[in-house]
């Protein structure tokens, strides 16, 4: 059995780098809200409410299939560990 970072296929061994990546680039763009947010609040509050609309516009079974994913990978990541298959 091959792990996801010793897989051939490109996208299982870019897949958990591009999760990071994105919560990275999120994690990074507080640094410059945080700026606009000092020097023109208006403009950070459009700017909140528009990621607001954009994310509470998304439908919810979409985020219950990312969770349900999200937490299922892990869980089997860590069962796997545990019984010896993965390293």
């Amino acid at each position: 059995m091959t792990t996801d970072t010793t897989a051939t296929d490109p996208w299982a061994t870019r897949a958990r780098p591009a999760f990071l990546y994105v919560i990275y680039a999120l994690l990074l763009w507080s640094l410059p809200m945080g700026l606009i947010a000092g020097w023109r609040p208006d403009i950070a509050a459009a700017i909140t409410a528009g990621m607001r609309d954009y994310l509470n516009a998304l439908p919810e079974p979409l985020y219950a299939l990312f969770g349900t994913g999200y937490l299922g990978y892990t869980a089997a990541r860590a069962w796997g560990k545990a019984k010896g298959a993965e390293r």
